[in-house]
């Protein structure tokens, strides 16, 4: 029987399929061969020769996850080879095992040593720890360039990894746990979303942190963060927005939306669902943008003072 323990957690997916999921969600080129043997995982070791050892000589025991490398001598526990595979702490992998394959809550029986389970697939948590932003920069001159302060970036908790070039979004539901990191790289226009999470409503916690009442509402997360820039609490969709989003705003303290979607056919069809499927109390107040401004971050500060006076003023 398969027994690997996450902080108490008892995982029984198995694990060539947590392997498979690994690999295809890791982007710097480790596990390049695996091979599912009847005891063991045999895959291409994460720790040495930079993790792009062509041939397999790392086993994992399917039993506990305990894995071997015949090639370097490391050794230890699957928290410690995930860990490896992402370049990232043991809390990443932590959080990245219990979110996507959950597990049993038990105790140890201290007279058997047994596991014992208390209850099955309830009360888990899966949110990822506050650790995980601890290995991105806090900073980078590629935000100013995006019209965005040290402070705005601080606030939000505003990160950037180097190593693959990307801006680290942390977003958070609207009770203030962080569900999901949006990353999206500098060099080309691809956010990448964790399509296993619902997204939630970005800045959704601050503002209902703050019980603000009327804020803008956006597509993107730069867009959004140029909002608080230009001092107009503004919260984001990632994108298009969900029924779980509608269902979030819904339940929250806004009273009053003015919509600010990309200046595009996207953007008028995200608002027609915005109006059809809000709830009656939140009033939503339509913006126009200039014909040669596509979305909020092109704007200056001044244009959105005057585009948010022209549609009070409607």
């Amino acid at each position: 029987m398969q027994r690997i323990l996450i902080d108490n957690y008892l995982i029984e997916t198995p694990i060539s399929k947590i392997i498979e999921l690994l690999r295809i969600s890791l982007t710097n080129g480790k596990l390049k061969d695996v091979q599912d043997k009847p005891d063991d995982i045999v895959v291409s070791c994460p720790f040495h020769s930079g993790g792009h050892e062509e041939h397999g000589s790392c086993f994992i025991r399917k039993k506990d996850g305990v894995f071997h490398c015949f090639g370097c001598g490391e050794k230890g526990s699957f928290l410690k080879f995930v860990a490896e595979c992402f370049d990232a702490p043991e809390s990443y992998a932590k959080a990245w095992l219990l979110k996507n394959f959950g597990g049993e809550l038990i105790a140890k029986n201290l007279f058997m040593g047994e596991p014992i389970v208390l209850n099955r697939n309830k009360g888990i948590k899966k949110h990822l720890d506050e650790s995980i932003l601890d290995q991105y920069q806090t900073w980078n001159p590629y935000l100013a360039k995006r019209k965005l302060s040290r402070e705005i970036c601080e606030l939000f908790k505003v990160r950037y990894d180097p190593k693959y070039r990307q801006v680290i979004f942390p977003a958070y539901d609207m009770n203030g746990n962080l569900v999901m990191l949006a990353k999206r790289s500098i060099d080309v226009k691809s956010f990448y979303l964790d399509k296993d999470v619902e997204k939630p409503v970005y800045c959704l916690d601050y503002v209902m942190k703050n019980n603000i009442k009327t804020v803008l509402i956006t597509e993107g997360p730069f867009d959004c963060l140029t909002g608080w820039e230009y001092g107009f609490p503004t919260i984001a969709t990632f994108g298009k927005i969900s029924d779980y989003q509608i269902e979030q705003i819904n339940k929250s303290c806004i009273n009053i939306i003015y919509a600010a979607f990309d200046n595009d056919a996207a953007g008028r069809s995200f608002l027609e669902t915005l109006k059809r499927k809000l709830t009656k109390r939140i009033i939503i107040i339509e913006t126009k943008f200039p014909a040669w401004r596509k979305d909020l971050n092109d704007l200056t500060k001044e244009e959105l003072q005057e585009i948010i006076k022209n549609a009070r003023n409607s």
